[in-house]
């Protein structure tokens, strides 16, 4: 190990010997007092860090493929650790960047004078980054400078132990409706989050930030939903070879009909679910081996569908088929009347996106839709009007309840997954919703194949999963948390 320069901290957290807050809490030595230490020194220590870590950084990475998978394990979480620690002295310094850019300095501010309209394009090109990356420092650092109720949050990530993109979830999500949430509230949500930032990835992260915010703020969920519907468009212009390029966005109560209709298609090739009927398998090993690709496959999907709707008879009824979108919500929200500010919500199965309970309300009245009806406490009251065996019902509340494939950072939806027996059948075990858990294809299998086990948490639909010894010699559990958080 190479001798490094020693360096003044101005706070305790050490990552491989060197510590980083000193480039960024409140109590450091100011930039603009010229009587602690002159820029000059500034700039050699700033230099001299940059060694050190440099140094650190290829040394901790030295040959990986000699690592034994506990070793590069250790290194890849060591490396994390010290990027998020870095990320934080990046996003304080763009937040600094960003107050010497402010648009009232006009031409007199820093990125104005560097030739930029704007901190994120200076930060950019300092840090050769992405404008979206850039927008991201700059936001996150703003936030450690003003935490206002998300101090917690601001700490967490100062600290390294919250992730940049984690901790601007929750900003984006939460910020917004701080004015109109209960302070309490909003406080208690964003330590719930802090926590749960340690331990989960970003996007899990983000989803939790989403279903807060909702929960603060439940009037402002039609609002929302309406803002995303206006950014929906569908342009398709000429390429110079003939072909036509399609470019759009779907709000999420146009993404749920058009992601359920392509994903009935294309799932067979792409780990969908396996199934027992015979007509469904070879449906299933057809489209397994279609030469065309995925995306092929998608495109002639939506072609077909629409060139069967073209030359339908205008007076014939669509929607008499099995449906395709499943909308949840709560009975009480169902039978409300929606008041003026709006509130309540209902989810499709496909999307974490919430929707009005309005929307929901709209559903019911549509074709192709299979309403999902829960009780204040989560308990499936009712499965639509249908004439589909029982385990059919199964599925669909299961799917309700999971919202997807359930072990932790799968991303699968219900179409995607198969029922999994917590307790073999074999052994006894019994084909209900308290014995029953959605797993993917690929997660099924790891979990019979791999000697992965799941088991009964602390309430009911709450299940735990359980590596084997070769993972996690101690065998500590780790939530399967659903996808509706």
């Amino acid at each position: 190990m190479p001798s490094y320069p020693q360096f003044k901290c101005w706070s305790a957290p050490y990552i491989g010997g060197i510590c980083l807050d000193g480039f960024m809490t409140d109590d450091r030595p100011s930039a603009r007092d010229a009587g602690v230490r002159d820029a000059g020194a500034r700039d050699a220590g700033a230099r001299d860090a940059g060694a050190v870590i440099a140094d650190l950084l290829r040394e901790l990475v030295g040959d990986p493929t000699v690592l034994t998978e506990a070793e590069l394990r250790l290194r890849l979480e060591t490396a994390a650790s010290l990027g998020r620690r870095i990320d934080a002295v990046k996003a304080a310094l763009a937040a600094e960047a960003a107050a010497r850019s402010r648009r009232v300095d006009g031409h007199s501010g820093w990125a104005a004078r560097e030739g930029h309209r704007s901190a994120e394009s200076l930060v950019r090109e300092l840090c050769g980054s992405s404008y979206r990356e850039a927008a991201t420092l700059v936001r996150v650092g703003e936030l450690m400078a003003s935490p206002a109720g998300l101090g917690r949050i601001a700490d967490g990530f100062r600290d390294g132990r919250i992730d940049m993109d984690a901790a601007d979830g929750i900003v984006k999500a939460l910020a917004p409706v701080a004015e109109q949430a209960d302070a309490v509230a909003f406080v208690s949500a964003a330590k719930t989050l802090a926590l749960e930032s340690e331990s989960l990835h970003a996007d899990a992260v983000t989803r939790m930030a989403k279903a807060a915010r909702d929960t603060l703020d439940r009037a402002g969920i039609a609002e929302r939903e309406h803002r995303l519907r206006e950014r929906r468009f569908l342009t398709i212009g000429p390429e110079i070879d003939g072909m036509r390029r399609l470019s759009g966005l779907l709000d999420p109560e146009s993404a749920a009909i058009v992601v359920s209709a392509v994903d009935a298609v294309t799932a067979p090739r792409r780990g969908g679910p396996r199934f027992v009927d015979p007509e469904q398998q070879e449906r299933a090993r057809a489209i397994a081996e279609d030469e065309r690709t995925h995306g092929q496959l998608a495109l002639d999907s939506v072609v077909e569908m629409i060139r069967i709707a073209g030359e339908a008879d205008p007076g014939r009824v669509f929607g008499t088929a099995r449906p395709g979108v499943r909308v949840t919500i709560s009975l009480d929200e169902l039978r409300a009347e929606v008041s003026a500010a709006g509130g309540g919500s209902a989810h499709v199965e496909s999307s974490a996106e919430p929707l009005s309970a309005a929307t929901a309300r709209r559903y019911l009245c549509d074709v192709g839709v299979l309403p999902i009806v829960f009780g204040g406490r989560s308990e499936i009251l009712d499965v639509g009007r249908t004439e589909r065996c029982f385990t059919r019902s199964q599925r669909v509340a299961l799917a309700a309840r999971d919202g997807g494939c359930r072990w932790p950072g799968c991303d699968r939806p219900p179409s995607w997954t198969e029922a999994h027996h917590i307790r073999p059948w074999s052994a006894g075990g019994r084909t209900d919703l308290a014995d029953g858990i959605l797993l993917c294809r690929h997660h099924h299998m790891l979990l019979h194949n791999n000697g992965w086990s799941v088991v009964r948490s602390r309430g009911r639909g709450e299940f735990d999963l359980i590596p084997p010894p070769d993972i996690d010699s101690l065998r500590r559990t780790r939530p399967m948390p659903t996808r509706r958080c």
